[in-house]
């Protein structure tokens, strides 16, 4: 007995399109006509000016309580313009001007083995 070939669906399929009002936080990026989209392999990749450097933004997880979460949810849907990354951006950074430790560099050799193996710091 002989199987039959595997069918390539992916070239009969359309691509997904990502519905910009379910993500939050999430500036809508205007798509390119049809005709003027490259191969994603051809096209290089954006570069940051020198003072922008440390202000693109990287993910970063971490835990909070339920009911904080269902608070920032609630503050997202009633406060017009409130955005939950920027929020937490600013208090966290605010957090971080106020200590001390925060603002003093690592030691080179720290520095260079964080940078090494965190892929969030490199340009």
């Amino acid at each position: 007995m002989s199987t039959p070939p595997k069918r390539n669906f992916t070239a009969k399929t359309a691509r997904p399109t990502i519905d910009t009002s379910a993500l939050y936080g999430m500036e809508e990026v205007p798509a390119a006509p049809a005709a003027q989209q490259e191969p994603i392999a051809s096209q290089a990749a954006p570069t940051v000016p020198a003072e922008d450097a440390g202000q693109e933004w990287v993910q970063f997880s971490t835990y909070l309580r339920r009911n904080t979460y269902l608070r920032l949810k609630q503050a997202e849907y009633w406060e017009p313009g409130f955005i939950v990354r920027q929020q937490i951006e600013g208090v966290v950074s605010d957090l971080l001007d106020k200590l001390e430790s925060a603002n003093r560099s690592l030691p080179e050799d720290q520095l260079q083995k964080l940078l090494q193996k965190n892929r969030k710091l490199r340009p």
